[in-house]
Order: structure tokens, then sequence, then C-alpha cells
């Protein structure tokens, strides 16, 4: 009875064979529609893999961009000397703005690649190096705002704010933009640069941090040598102005020349 019942079960369609039969016949009365579905399908396939080859062809272009921007930086001066009469500046102050022009125009040109936001940071770096903390102050902060946590530039833009701000003398906000390091990994950097304005400010425990810095991060030689530097030069005593060399005594003065009286006319004889 079970043999005979097998043999009638396997005569019977199975699920799969039930659904495909159901799924060809569907097939076969929207032919129109499944055409559409597969024909969309396939544009948008084609679309994302053109919006990547052309992302992909505009970040490499971009980035050959910013390398030419950058080797503008390298160009000599024209006093010193290299015989290289194309692309010399005369000064250092133009080969800067020559440097953060071509930055500006990556940026103009490449608008929201890497290589753009590369070029923000660079800008404030040249900025900072020419003297105009409130500009860098400002491009970093942009920069900051909209790069990716895995931009390598984002931990030198972060102490390069802090120095900004410090040079504009905003020390509370210089402190702040240091702590932030700590968020990028760098605790002993933010201790460091803690400990380091504390200097600048006078305060009494700033010796106490810089050894505490230097304690506490023997691994990072660098570091630690130049918090104990710090520290001994903070404990050295204020410098004094020194005293003013005693005045030379005042020479008697010369007596004066007697003065000669005109010879006036011999007298006469009496005859």
């Amino acid at each position: 009875m079970a043999e005979k019942l097998d043999r009638k079960q396997l005569k019977q369609p199975d699920e799969f064979q039930i659904f495909a039969g159901r799924a060809m016949q569907w097939v076969a009365e929207n032919q129109g529609r499944v055409v559409a579905v597969i024909v969309a399908l396939a544009l948008i396939t084609v679309g994302a893999w053109g919006f990547a080859a052309y992302r992909g062809s505009r970040e490499e272009k971009a980035g050959a961009a910013l390398s030419e921007a950058l080797e503008v930086a390298s160009q000599p001066l024209a006093t010193e000397g290299t015989g290289a009469p194309v692309n010399t500046f005369l000064t250092k102050e133009d080969r800067e703005k020559a440097v953060i022009a071509a930055l500006q125009k990556v940026r103009a040109e490449f608008g929201g690649s890497r290589a753009a936001q590369t070029a923000l940071a660079e800008v404030a770096f040249h900025e900072q190096t020419s003297g105009d903390n409130a500009a860098a102050t400002k491009d970093l902060q942009d920069f900051l705002s909209s790069a990716g946590a895995d931009h390598p530039l984002r931990f030198v833009a972060q102490e390069s704010l802090g120095y900004a701000l410090e040079a504009q003398g905003k020390i509370d906000e210089a402190k702040a933009a240091f702590d932030k390091l700590r968020d990028l990994g760098m605790p002993s950097q933010a201790d460091f640069q803690g400990a380091r304005l504390a200097l600048v400010q006078g305060k009494p425990d700033a010796k106490a941090q810089l050894e505490k810095v230097a304690k506490d991060y023997p691994k990072e030689a660098e570091l630690a040598r130049e918090a104990s530097e710090r520290a001994e030069l903070a404990s050295l005593p204020p410098l004094s102005a020194s005293p003013a060399a005693p005045a030379a005594p005042e020479q008697p003065a010369a007596p004066a020349a007697p003065v000669k009286k005109a010879a006036g006319p011999a007298p006469k004889k009496k005859k």
C-alpha cells in the first residue's frame, strides 16, 4: 500500500513545479510588463556603472589638478639662482599667492571631490604660513566640518586650527580645538598642547602638567622630550631686567681759553 502511495505521489507535480508553472504563466500573460522591468533594471545597472566610471574619472582628473597645484609651492624664486627662467617667482609672497590661487581653482572645478576637500585644507595651511590666521581658521573649520573622519589631513587640520586660534589670542578656543585631538585618537597630543598653553598663560601648574605628559607618554619619545624641555624652562626664574651700567663720572670742564684783546693802534711818541 505504501509503495503504491509513493508511486502516486511521484506522478503528482511537486511544489516547485507548481510554482514554476504559475510563474511562466504569469510571464506569458504579462510579457510587456516583464520586458519593461528587465529594461529598467538594465538601465539602472548601466547608469550606476556609468556614474561610477564618471566619478572615478573625475576624481582622477581632480587628483592630477591637485598635484599640479601643489607643485607650484616647489617652484624656485628668481633670487635663488637656479637658472630656470620659467615658472619662477620674485618673492615668497608671490609664490604663496600663486599656490592658493591654483588650489582654489581645483576647488572650483572639482567641487565635492576628495581632491577638492584636500585643496581646502592646503589653502588653509598656506594662509596660515602667510600669517593670515583669520582666513586659515575659517577654511580649517569648513574642512573639518565637511571632510570624512578617515581623511588623512584631519589630524593636521585640527591641530593647525588650534595654532591659528592661539595666534589670534583666542586661547580658550585654541584649547578647545586642541582637546578635540582626543576624538581623533591622539590624547597625548591633546594633553601636551593643553600643558603648553598653560605655560604660555603663565599658570603655576604648567610645570607639573608638562612633567605629567612626559611621564604618561614615555613611548612617544619626541613628545616626551619636548614636554621635559618645556618643563625645565618653566622651572627657571623669570628673566629680570639687567641693571643699567653706572654712569661715567663727569669730567671737569676744561677752563676756557683767555680771550685775547685785539691790539689797538700803537701810542704816538711825544716830540
